[in-house]
């Protein structure tokens, strides 16, 4: 017959021939997808040559896919064993996905933009101030389940100009071109004491009284009060206002301002010594008269909207910043304009831009410097419009990687050491690599160092970003936030509650990852963090307060994420929990073992009605598998989620439902059965740790990489899950390999 190429049969020894293959195929494939037929548009023989399977590999990684999680072919159809489902996965790896193990490939790289929560942090790592632009930037596109990947991080005009709006807000809050204004305090209306009715607007004072506001000076001195006001009309005239100082009027004022357009009035003080003041914004002529002619003169009232007190006024101006400092240095001895520019932007840029500066990148910088003293403003005012654009530049919106070759795909070169220090800066802290690390890379040190370097990196509180960023996104924590179960099913359920959980998972995986456990910890932990609202939720005593804290587990059932709320939330809906999301959960987040998407116009289960018909959740998916084509599917998800069907949606434990026992009892697909959670933790310990490591590692060389894995990174995967194993399952082992792999520490040019 024609298909299924002969070319397909020169494979290594260990590896099956094809006239093993095609009778395999023919008795359990072609009835559906060959001789004619292509149920689902997929027919197995129309590929004549290596060739074209190879052009194809969407649809042989489908294939593969579906023997493996043994979805096809349909459970009513006749089933291949376990040596011929392995006989076929053999030979597709042969045919489509050939690897040499001894020259790996470590994959293209797509030119990766900073996403929004990297941006952020370097510009306060740069900067040297905390800034907070993130809302202004749109947000990010997800790809193989992250936000940091390069294939998705598009730059839009509209990010172009969100990019610069933030540039300026954080040049603003970090240097001061001119003279630094005086210190200044601004306390918010609706913040101060006294009598009236506060709102958003200010404070409303509507009979007579005072607005108080207690201040300690610095130091003696000139001091600014500046009260933004407003008010109602009422009688003959306009609300009257009183600067009191401990009681005493030192100024006053008509606030003749509407209510919808506030005034600022202003009024200098000298204070002889820097005792503690009672600062009183007093409203002193109150009217009103219900009867009166004119309804817009019946009440005077007065609206407190702000206060800003300025000062010390007088002595020698403030100092400049340790942040514009920490960019402008100040200058050497006879060193001209240009010259000095030129300093300060070397520096920035080689900051910046994460990498040293090449020859004559700053030279059209120095022209927008000259554009500016052109134009009046002084050198400094010029070096900032220059900082500006560099901050808007490729160089550092966009993750730079020298390659020597790259439109030749069969070059492979390793990376440069400041490249390294860059992915290795963004793959623990979401920000740019500190001083050491570009010191280690400028003296070509850093991979001779790397052992210290994981260490130190991990250990520093930067790693937290590592944490909330990863688990945030491969165990979908951030979707904590938006999960809600029902307030009349679950009245004792709140919003601390649910970050609680969320903090809870966050905890466990960053003590994993900090004190080196095994990353199987993250499945059976005897141990977890909590306070004492979650601990009350749980049903575990002798745990108060706010603040978590490390607590010994005598619950198994509450061991390891498969105990944690923030699961239970996530894979429920509002009124009941879903054995189908949380199996589907576990397979995709903890063995890499995704099922394909539902066919369409599947129904869903009813929500629990307690006056209809009682069919348990076991009851509704058994019907609902009654379909050929779901039963695959069904048939890997609902065990698992019915061994955690004792966790109601609120992640709380339960023996009954609706009334009736739990039955928390399946048969997993290798066989195993188990009888509620303890069983199933068991099995993936037991049965499925390897599954468990590849899964985790696959997660871990996405997020590091930024770029989804393909099927030339199986050889950096294999490694990676055997140096993990060799450690005995070692956390620090297994971000050591990613590190170490290939994709990690090489790159090659793009056809």
């Amino acid at each position: 017959m024609t298909g299924i190429p002969a070319e397909a049969t020169g494979q290594p020894p260990h590896q099956p021939a094809m006239e093993e293959i095609l009778p395999l195929l023919e008795t359990y494939c072609f009835d559906c997808h060959g001789d004619g037929l292509k149920k689902g548009g997929l027919a197995i023989d129309r590929f004549e040559s290596v060739a074209e399977m190879q052009a194809d590999r969407f649809a042989w990684k489908s294939i593969r896919d579906h023997l493996r999680h043994r979805l096809m072919p349909p459970l009513d159809e006749d089933q291949p064993s376990d040596a011929e489902v392995e006989k076929m996965l053999a030979w597709i790896d042969a045919a489509v996905f050939p690897v040499d193990p001894e020259h790996p490939d470590p994959g293209r790289v797509t030119l990766r933009r900073l996403n929004r929560t990297e941006y952020q942090n370097t510009l306060r790592d740069l900067l040297g101030v905390k800034v907070q632009v993130m809302d202004l930037i749109p947000p990010d596109d997800s790809g193989y389940g992250f936000d940091n990947i390069g294939d998705v991080l598009t730059l839009s005009p509209a990010h172009l100009e969100r990019y610069l709006e933030a540039a300026r807000i954080s040049l603003d809050q970090t240097v001061q071109t001119g003279p630094v204004p005086r210190p200044s305090r601004k306390y918010a209306g609706r913040d101060i004491d006294g009598p009236g009715q506060r709102s958003g607007d200010g404070h409303y004072l509507t009979t007579t009284g005072e607005a108080v506001i207690s201040f300690k000076p610095s130091r003696p001195g000139k001091y600014r009060m500046t009260v933004a006001a407003s008010g109602t009309l009422g009688g003959d005239g306009p609300p009257r206002m009183e600067l009191r100082i401990d009681g005493k009027e030192r100024h006053g004022w008509n606030v003749e301002a509407p209510l919808d357009r506030p005034a600022e009035y202003s009024h200098e003080l000298f204070f002889d010594n820097a005792r503690e003041r009672t600062v009183g914004i007093a409203f002193t002529n109150d009217y009103y008269d219900k009867d009166a002619a004119d309804p817009a003169r019946r009440d005077r009232n007065l609206m407190v909207n702000s206060v800003m007190i300025s000062g010390p006024l007088d002595g020698p101006p403030p100092p400049k910043s340790a942040s514009h400092l920490g960019i402008f240095p100040p200058r050497e001895n006879g060193e001209s304009d240009q010259d000095y520019a030129l300093r300060v932007m070397t520096g920035f840029a080689r900051k910046a831009f994460r990498r040293p500066v090449r020859d004559g990148e700053i030279e059209r910088y120095l022209k927008l410097v000259s554009l500016a003293t052109d134009q009046g403003e002084n050198t400094e005012q010029g070096v900032r419009l220059a900082l500006e654009a560099m901050l808007v530049s490729p160089a550092f919106l966009y993750r730079e990687e020298p390659q020597p070759e790259p439109d030749d795909a069969s070059k492979i070169h390793k990376i440069d050491e400041h490249s390294l220090a860059t992915r290795l800066s963004y793959f623990f802290w979401s920000t740019m690599p500190d001083r050491r690390l570009m010191d280690l890379a400028d003296r070509g040190e850093l991979r001779a160092n790397l052992t210290g370097e994981l260490d130190r990196l991990i250990a520093d509180p930067r790693a937290r970003q590592f944490v909330s960023n990863f688990t945030g996104q491969w165990l979908r924590l951030r979707d904590v936030a938006a999960s809600q179960p029902s307030r009349r099913a679950f009245p004792g359920f709140n919003p601390k509650l649910r970050d609680a959980m969320r903090r809870e998972t966050e905890m466990l995986f960053e003590a994993i990852v900090r004190d080196d456990l095994p990353m199987s910890t993250l499945l059976d932990a005897d141990f977890t963090y909590l306070n004492g609202d979650l601990a009350e939720h749980y049903g575990i005593q002798g745990v108060h307060g706010r603040d978590f804290r490390k607590v010994t587990l005598t619950d198994s059932h509450r061991r390891g994420i498969l105990g944690h709320g923030s699961v239970h939330l996530l894979t429920s809906y509002p009124l009941r929990t879903s054995p189908v999301l949380r199996g589907k959960f576990v397979l995709e987040n903890l063995l890499d073992s995704a099922p394909p998407p539902p066919p369409p116009n599947v129904p869903q289960l009813d929500p629990p009605n307690p006056h209809g018909e009682k069919r348990s959740m076991r009851e509704q998916l058994e019907k609902h598998r009654e379909d050929p084509s779901c039963a695959s599917c069904h048939a890997m998800m609902d065990p698992i989620g019915f061994g955690m069907e004792n966790f109601d949606a609120s992640g709380a434990w339960r023996d009954q439902d609706q009334g009736e026992p739990i039955d928390a009892s399946g048969e997993l697909t290798d066989g195993t059965v188990i009888h509620g959670v303890d069983d199933l933790r068991r099995a993936l310990v037991e049965n499925h740790l390897s599954d468990f490591h590849r899964a985790v590692a696959n997660r871990l060389l996405t997020y590091a990489l930024g770029r989804g894995l393909d099927w030339y990174d199986k050889p950096a995967l294999d490694r990676i899950v055997a140096e993990t194993e060799k450690a005995g399952g070692s956390s620090r082992a297994m971000l050591r390999a990613v590190v170490d792999s290939v994709p990690f520490q090489y790159r090659r040019g793009d056809s």
